[in-house]
């Protein structure tokens, strides 16, 4: 019997002892069915693209505004309402992934570079640049894309700028659901490391 049919019958035999017990059984289930998150990490890939300079570059710490500084993957419901999940979270900070995945990217498009983390040392030498990269948009869509937005800069040695860049990247989703919004993100977000390559060779190139 299911529990809608046994509330009913309780409200028709007017049992207190029979409701409490009902109550207690649905307390009980209630309690049982606690569901587990599920958490992603973005996916590695390959860039196409690859460059010769040799430079050091050191790679700020990503910086994300609002919502998206939180555990909870989020969701665009229309163009003024958005949701961050409660059961579908990063399984690691998502800035840190950010920052690990654009190393990794740059890393293969830059094979003769040195990429880092910024705070490690980087080698003499070595012309030397600074990526700084602050994110207002890394999320899902109501019409089915992802969204990642935000801007990067480009600095010497001495911190000054030497180029800067708006990025909004769409993508649409090849099917529904939290993991297939992961990885059209991380694909987006793989544009953003391609258009840093990009910037550093022709920088590169520029300063000989």
């Amino acid at each position: 019997m299911s529990f809608c049919a046994l509330i009913n019958r309780v409200a028709l035999t007017g049992s207190r002892a029979l409701l409490a017990g009902v109550t207690l059984l649905l307390i009980a289930g209630c309690a049982s069915k606690t569901v587990q998150p599920s958490t992603y990490i973005l996916p590695a890939s390959t860039p196409q693209q690859q460059y010769s300079s040799a430079l050091a570059v050191a790679i700020a710490p990503i910086r994300l505004t609002g919502l998206l500084d939180n555990a909870g993957i989020v969701m665009a419901l229309n163009d003024i309402e958005v949701h961050q999940a409660q059961q579908h979270l990063w399984a690691e900070d998502i800035a840190i992934q950010l920052q690990q995945q654009l190393q990794q990217r740059l890393t293969l498009s830059l094979p003769r570079a040195q990429i880092i983390a910024k705070g490690q040392p980087l080698q003499a030498g070595l012309a030397q640049r600074e990526i700084r990269v602050s994110v207002n948009g890394f999320q899902g869509r109501y019409d089915g894309s992802a969204l990642v937005q935000g801007q990067w800069l480009l600095l010497d040695e001495n911190g000054q700028l030497l180029k800067q860049e708006n990025f909004k990247i769409v993508q649409p989703l090849l099917a529904d659901g939290y993991p297939a919004l992961v990885r059209t993100l991380a694909a987006a977000w793989d544009q953003v490391s391609e258009q840093l390559a990009a910037a550093l060779a022709e920088d590169t190139l520029g300063s000989r």
